[in-house]
């Protein structure tokens, strides 16, 4: 769809509220487990503090929704499918939580998890339509970076200079629902990385969007100064994704990179910047990167090392490996949704299901799974149908829009790792990527002012 033609209209308080909160959640939300943790454990409102964006983040939807409802596009924004797709996804979960008799805190905290960043996606859509767009992508990403950027500096001083016992000082523990460090099989000699984010593979999977951008900001950028800060954010950012050891995380990256690898091919060849030299070298380096790789794991595939950091277990794990207990855990999972196909309800599978004091946690390892658990059929292929949608209007404006190419190839790499973990339910992956994708995929804007066409003559 083009972008909507708007007569100038006085930016009223709402609107900038509206703005401000949601350039400030996009900065917040890679730092919201640290600082929430901290000042929750410090003062006492541990509870308060963990769900406080979401409410600032629901005020800040309702400042939108109360001055879009008066504009001319906004009928647009009713009508659009993906709009309604997201309210049905939305809905299947409240019926769902009014026609079974499970656990509410449990059902509450799975329609945060399951739906916030579809609304923080419409309340980007909003800001879109009421503001230069473009205006309010490049201000998005300047924030997301330089957030990042706090994030990726005390990644790498987590793994090499602080003692990884540092988080218990600022309240991190099992029993605040966040643990103070990750180890590889448990073992003290393999750490993980995960910085100011949850866990090591969320950590991971919010890394690809960071690279995505940076890359795609780097190849753009004309100033010195920038192009050093930005090889800079990307260095680190591969630096903390190797140390998390999150395979998932390693997966995605590569999908990542072989789809920006194409776009930017494809542009050069339209735009006829690259030359068949450098096409034949960028083709050799690649075939030779992958066969010193694949030479390299094979030489040392029975090392110690190895088998932790690749398969994160050895010969002396007793108990399941990990790549047996997720096996595992989808083959129950699936099992689960044939028995019952219109779903368990909000709050059994997945995070949410710790809380679940009735009928116990259930977790899938698998997002999709999890949906597909929850709300059923319906659910998941409603969920289906939304990512469908938007993997499309970010297709078709890959071609014109550069921020667009590293949505879709995060995108891609994002749905690699939702199948091996539950990604979409953390803060910092899923507001940062919804929320940049909401300015950039057209929701129901269509032309309002039409311009005269001229007489013939």
């Amino acid at each position: 769809m083009k972008e909507a033609l708007r007569s100038a209209q006085p930016d009223t308080w709402p609107a900038r509220a509206a703005r401000y909160i949601f350039f400030g959640l996009l900065g917040y939300m890679p730092l919201h487990i640290f600082l929430s943790t901290w000042i929750g454990t410090s003062l006492g409102v541990l509870d308060f503090a963990k769900v406080a964006k979401d409410i600032v983040m629901l005020f800040g939807f309702g400042l939108a929704l109360g001055v879009s409802v008066k504009k001319p596009w906004f009928k647009h924004v009713v009508q659009d499918r993906l709009v309604w797709l997201m309210v049905a996804f939305g809905g299947i979960h409240v019926g769902l939580m009014l026609a079974l008799n499970n656990d509410l805190d449990a059902e509450l905290l799975a329609l945060a998890y399951n739906t916030r960043y579809l609304v923080f996606f419409l309340y980007a859509g909003l800001l879109a339509n009421l503001y230069d767009r473009a205006h309010l992508v490049k201000r998005s990403v300047q924030i997301v970076l330089a957030s990042a950027s706090l994030v990726l500096i005390f990644g790498v001083m987590q793994y090499n200079v602080l003692p990884h016992n540092i988080m218990e000082r600022f309240g991190y523990s099992r029993e605040n629902g966040v643990l103070s460090a990750f180890f590889i099989d448990d073992k003290v000699d393999f750490p993980r990385v995960m910085s100011t984010v949850r866990d090591p593979n969320s950590y991971g999977s919010y890394l690809l969007i960071i690279v995505a951008l940076a890359a795609t900001y780097l190849r753009a950028a004309k100033r010195v100064g920038s192009r050093y800060l930005l090889i800079g954010v990307l260095g680190l950012s591969v630096v903390n994704l190797l140390l998390t050891f999150s395979r998932s995380a390693w997966l995605g990256f590569g999908f990542v990179s072989i789809l920006l690898l194409v776009f930017w091919v494809k542009d050069d060849q339209r735009r006829k910047k690259l030359s068949r030299d450098a096409k034949v070298v960028v083709s050799a380096a690649l075939i030779a990167l992958l066969v010193i790789s694949a030479g390299s794991l094979y030489a040392i595939r029975d090392s110690y090392s190895f088998q932790n950091i690749v398969f994160h277990a050895d010969e002396s794990t007793v108990l399941e490996t990990p790549n047996q207990k997720r096996l595992r855990f989808w083959r129950e999972s699936v099992n689960s949704t044939v028995a019952k196909p219109v779903g368990h309800g909000p709050g059994t599978a997945g995070l949410p299901s710790i809380r679940n004091q009735e009928q116990g946690t259930t977790l899938n390892e698998n997002y999709y799974l999890q949906i597909a658990y929850e709300v059923g059929v319906v659910g998941i292929a409603l969920f289906i149908s939304i990512l469908t949608i938007v993997a499309l209007r970010l297709w078709r404006s890959a071609k014109r829009n550069t921020i667009a190419v590293a949505l879709l190839a995060s995108f891609v790499g994002l749905a690699i790792t939702n199948f091996l973990v539950h990604i979409w339910a953390n803060e910092a992956v899923a507001y940062t990527w919804w929320g940049i994708a909401g300015l950039v995929v057209v929701v129901g804007t269509k032309p309002v002012i039409q311009t005269k066409k001229k007489p013939i003559k």
